[in-house]
């Protein structure tokens, strides 16, 4: 079933309308949609096959799998979800869920669209297709308002994602109803947001734009500070100004993989982010994740990273010393002075023991403060944090100290599919993680629907 035909009157009336505000399309694609479509499809597996081998340690057998499963051979139905699954026993590394997603890229096709393929209009299409039956999935669920984040990639030409998007929102439009908000946001690239902008806003403005509702950052954040965007998120609010009926929300993802910086500097990133005008920030992890994880460790940074954290202590000194961070204006500008001139490409290691911890703990404090005054809403993804970035114990997760801090967040399910959960099972997580009481369940589902992006924009009200 499909379109406004779906299947969500038979929801149950107490039940809370649930609005999924974090998820990737690709992502959410269920396991046994995506062995349906792949089963005698052929798929160029070589690019896939050689990530997962590398990552871990062994071959996928992916076509053997997809042979058996068309004969219907018993348990290859069942080797394909343990293949294509991104389960706690994989966890604690992007590399390997990137290695798991990769399939979805490749028997998708989307990995053929930077070659310049023709077969774009099918991949388009096909991708279209997965985006009615995730929605299909969503509305038993009970998700009425389903914003799906669409990669566009550098490598994409115009015409390849001008076709792309449209081909999306007029999918989105067939179910957009009083029961059903189906929505998109496009993910750009950290590397060039700026290539596909024009378009954006064209379409934007378009018969469709009222679906599209975000911009997002995601992928690798290392190497991509924050400040690098400043100019693009200055193009985006002026555009905003400009069509306040149209205006696009900005969501970026932060935090969530921090290991080339020191973890001030990651907490730093969360803040910076949203000073830039970030509506809502992806997991947040440095943010809010429990010092003493980390215990006594060290951890090195580039020097232009270190110099920018020194410059973000000057300037927040009076703010950081309200929240006890102990600082000495006249040994930080030493140091900096000290830094600028060493290579921009020199590291800097950090040492890590219990003072620093407990300073970071009351860093975290204070940016969240911060961020909470901006106006960023912070978006927990529970089974994403514990299986991606292996956070298994309750007492570390993020979003345990989100409740302790009072800063707003909202509860997304990321990658659904690849994690085969639902939203409604994600809250009823978050819930557990921190310990708050069952009823706390409606009080999340309805911030959710008090910060979609049409809300938070300012589009509409909430």
């Amino acid at each position: 079933m499909s379109g406004k035909e779906g299947s969500c009157h038979h929801m149950s009336s107490s039940q809370p309308a649930l609005a999924d505000l974090h998820q990737h399309l690709l992502g959410s694609i269920h396991w046994q949609d995506l062995l349906q479509f792949l089963i005698n499809r052929p798929v160029d597996w070589s690019s896939y096959e050689s990530v997962f081998r590398d990552v871990y340690g062994e071959d996928p057998d992916i076509c053997r799998i997809l042979e058996e499963a068309g004969r219907g051979v018993p348990g290859a139905e069942e080797e394909f979800r343990r293949l294509f699954v991104f389960q706690n026993e994989d966890g604690g590394s992007f590399e390997r869920f990137q290695a798991k997603y990769n399939m979805l890229v490749s028997g998708s096709g989307r990995s053929t669209l930077a070659s310049g393929s023709p077969a774009h209009s099918t991949v388009a299409l096909d991708t279209a297709n997965f985006l009615r039956q995730v929605l299909d999935r969503q509305c038993q669920q009970g998700v009425t308002y389903s914003e799906q984040r669409c990669t566009l990639s550098p490598g994409h030409t115009q015409e390849q994602a001008r076709e792309l998007l449209l081909t999306l929102l007029a999918a989105c439009s067939e179910y957009d109803s009083p029961e059903i908000h189906p929505r998109l946001a496009v993910s750009l690239s950290r590397e060039d947001p700026w290539v596909h902008w024009d378009l954006i806003k064209e379409i934007t403005l378009g018969e469709y734009g009222h679906l599209l509702t975000g911009l997002d950052f995601c992928y690798f954040e290392e190497g991509y500070p924050p400040k690098d965007q400043r100019r693009f998120f200055e193009s985006v609010g002026e555009f905003n100004l400009q069509h306040p009926e149209r205006a696009l929300a900005i969501l970026y993802h932060v935090g969530e993989s921090f290991t080339d910086k020191s973890l001030e500097s990651a907490v730093r990133w969360v803040h910076e982010a949203a000073d830039l005008g970030a509506h809502r920030l992806g997991h947040a992890i440095a943010l809010g994740i429990n010092p003493d994880l980390y215990g006594k460790h060290v951890r090195q940074e580039s020097v232009v990273e270190r110099i920018d954290q020194l410059r973000y202590d000057l300037l927040h000194l009076e703010g950081l010393a309200g929240f006890g961070v102990s600082l000495d204006a006249d040994a930080l500008r030493l140091e900096l002075q000290h830094l600028q001139e060493l290579p921009p490409g020199s590291l800097v290691s950090i040492e890590y023991d219990e003072p620093r911890l407990k300073e970071l703990r009351l860093r975290q404090r204070y940016a969240a403060q911060c961020i909470s005054v901006l106006g960023s809403i912070i978006e927990v993804c529970p089974t994403s944090n514990v299986r991606i970035a292996g956070i298994t114990d309750v007492e570390h997760h993020p979003v345990r100290r989100f409740v302790e801090f009072g800063i707003p967040f909202v509860v997304g399910s990321d990658d659904p599919g690849i994690f085969d959960t639902t939203l409604a099972e994600e809250i009823e997580s978050a819930v557990a993680i921190a310990g708050l009481p069952p009823d706390s369940y409606g009080a999340i589902a309805g911030r959710s629907w008090q910060s979609r992006s049409e809300v938070l924009a300012g589009r509409i009200g909430a």
